[in-house]
């Protein structure tokens, strides 16, 4: 550790996409993570972990406006706000999610529909630093999944990285097959989640940084993805489905 620095430490979370359990996209998120962890010699600690939604009973939202009328998670208790609360405490997520039909695969789209209200009413996901990961098995349909997960979180997350590896021969050039050892077996595309892993760890870091040390906007400067203002929400009413001034239902 370079004893001239403060150190600074950070969580890394990896959330896996995925409906298959212990399958090529959760290891290549777990080998990012392991990455991200060997930094924590370096100028601060890590702490890891590690969430598959293979195991997690998540609902699709509906779009009932329930969490917009009354300010507050949705009211479906399913895991979804489970793996929130793991975002909320972490400094820096990688995603993962395998591509399918040449775009992402559905589970990390269902979760994220659910993230209405830390969108609007918080700032809570805002600033935390992401890194992107996809599995395939032609090769293609690969960026189209990585910007797909981009989207799902750049209104609040800061995206700093991407990688994406085969589970097939296709990785290297030959007719598709099953690779034995899965993706691991895909050198470049481990590498790549590596680096996903590094760079995550490397920008979470300067981030938190200069949080600790009083470096963020002005209130007044904080506004949500429309260029509304949190304080001013308080301020205001849903009257028949739009927002107004308090003053304004009164009379």
């Amino acid at each position: 550790m370079n004893k001239s620095t403060n150190p600074v430490n950070v969580k890394i979370l990896g959330i896996s996409g995925t409906p298959i359990k212990g399958g090529n996209c959760d290891t290549l998120v777990q080998e990012s993570l392991r990455v991200a962890k060997e930094l924590g010699n370096v100028t601060g600690g890590v702490e890891t972990e590690f969430i598959t939604l293979a195991d997690k009973d998540i609902a699709m939202c509906q779009h009932c406006q329930w969490c917009i009328e009354n300010r507050a998670p949705c009211k479906i208790k399913d895991d979804a706000q489970i793996v929130f609360s793991r975002i909320l405490e972490s400094d820096g997520i990688i995603l993962g999610a395998p591509t399918w039909v040449m775009t992402l695969a559905p589970p990390l789209t269902i979760l994220f529909s659910m993230v209405r209200y830390y969108t609007f009413f918080t700032r809570e996901f805002y600033n935390k630093v992401a890194g992107y990961l996809t599995v395939g098995f032609f090769g293609f349909g690969l960026e189209q999944a990585l910007d797909t997960m981009e989207n799902l979180t750049k209104a609040m997350m800061i995206p700093v990285a991407r990688g994406w590896a085969l589970a097939s021969t296709a990785a290297f050039g030959e007719r598709p097959k099953y690779l034995k050892e899965g993706v691991l077996e895909d050198k470049a595309g481990v590498l790549r989640a590596r680096n996903v892993g590094v760079r995550v760890v490397e920008v979470a870091r300067m981030i938190k940084y200069a949080t600790q040390h009083g470096i963020v906007l002005p209130e007044q400067y904080r506004a949500t993805p429309t260029g509304g203002h949190w304080e001013r929400s308080r301020e205001k009413v849903l009257v028949e489905g739009v927002w107004r001034e308090k003053e304004a239902k009164q009379r």
